[in-house]
């Protein structure tokens, strides 16, 4: 498994984990049965802005069979970023690795719950998957 070392990131939100839109922390627990949290590496698509590279991965789930729910949302964390603030607070490691791009994860040692708290502080943008524009349709 290959470190990714730059870029941004992006998880996908459910409803249940949103308060007002906005990721709690739950959204960045793993699950039980898990060894790092799931998240898409938004640089693989290269595409010119966030948001595009955001709608290749809505695409790229559904293709895959998994349903992005309207009021989900994808949240955008920075790579370098997150591990830097991690390692301030809690002088603990956080690794991003490729697990067939673009999907990639999340790995630490340290409380699942402590690590989710951080992630969600080092949320830059969010975006409600109600507000993206379906790239498989054209614009009226």
């Amino acid at each position: 498994m290959t470190e990714i070392q730059t870029g941004d990131v992006t998880r996908y939100c459910k409803p249940s984990t949103l308060e007002n839109g906005i990721p709690k922390s739950s959204a960045f627990e793993r699950r039980s049965n898990e060894n790092y949290l799931s998240v898409y590496w938004l640089d693989f698509f290269g595409k010119t802005t966030e948001l595009e590279n955001i709608g290749k991965v809505k695409a790229y789930m559904e293709q895959k069979g998994f349903t992005c729910k309207p009021n989900g949302s994808f949240a955008i964390i920075n790579i370098q970023q997150s591990k830097e603030y991690i390692f301030e607070e809690i002088s603990s490691d956080i690794s991003y690795r490729e697990e067939n791009l673009p999907h990639c994860g999340i790995f630490h040692e340290d409380d699942d719950l402590l690590i989710a708290k951080l992630l969600t502080e080092c949320v830059q943008n969010n975006y409600l998957v109600r507000n993206l524009v379906d790239s498989t349709t054209s614009p009226p």
